[in-house]
């Protein structure tokens, strides 16, 4: 059965995640951008609230090619994460001219996780969709994140939302066999989740925007995301009810 996660910026957003049926929750901030490595504390309070945290490790957007000096940090902020008590770390790292996954910068990444627990769970974020949307074989990429040890892949089979990736997604998971996971994750909708329910898991942010207050000159936006306890109630149903 589909396990259910929920993409989440802070503490408030993983206990509503928790409350209304989530299995567990990729912490995150900035999701707007697509998502950046969250602060420590922030990650603190997440685990504390019991809920299994699967931390996002990236440290900027503007793809997924990093230099020595974002490696280095990516795995220092793989240490703290893992130290925390997150129960896995997300990760993705491709080659210049994203011809593949950087196996070496991976590689690197997971020892990192692995020194302070042999047993995290490692998922390879979406940086597999460029690879999928330039015609990379299902079954090459596979290989590949079996060869880094990879627990789990966040994807949406290389479309611009997993409802349209849904045929690509199923051939990954005919082609994988539980190794890795597939879980769907892009632009998955309440009404996409029967179509997505097959899969190992499926993944949206369920987030509506808030506003406390005016920001000033200066503040940005007044409006933020915020985790719709609806949403995941709802995204909870539609699974339970597929399977």
């Amino acid at each position: 059965m589909a396990k259910l996660e929920i993409a989440v910026q802070d503490v408030a957003g993983a206990r509503i995640a928790l409350a209304n049926g989530a299995d567990r929750v990729e912490l995150c901030t900035g999701l707007v951008t697509g998502g950046l490595t969250p602060s420590i504390g922030t990650i603190e309070q997440v685990v504390a609230s019991g809920i299994g945290v699967h931390v996002l490790i990236r440290p900027r957007g503007g793809g997924y090619t990093y230099t020595p000096c974002e490696v280095e940090l990516m795995a220092g902020d793989i240490t703290h994460a893992v130290q925390a008590g997150a129960a896995g770390i997300v990760i993705g790292a491709l080659t210049e001219g994203d011809a593949g996954l950087d196996l070496e910068v991976l590689a690197s990444l997971v020892a990192a996780a692995h020194l302070v627990n042999p047993e995290i769970e490692i998922t390879v974020h979406r940086c597999v969709d460029v690879l999928l949307e330039n015609g990379v074989p299902v079954g090459e990429l596979i290989e590949q994140l079996r060869s880094v040890g990879a627990h789990r892949i966040l994807t949406s089979g290389g479309a611009p939302a997993s409802a349209a990736g849904a045929a690509v997604l199923h051939r990954l998971l005919a082609q994988a066999q539980g190794n890795p996971q597939i879980q769907a994750g892009g632009g998955v909708r309440i009404e996409d989740i029967p179509a997505l329910a097959a899969l190992d898991g499926v993944h949206l942010s369920a987030r509506t925007h808030a506003a406390w207050g005016a920001s000033g000159p200066g503040g940005g936006e007044s409006a933020f995301d915020v985790t719709s306890p609806e949403l995941v109630l709802a995204a909870r149903a539609a699974l339970d009810a597929a399977n």
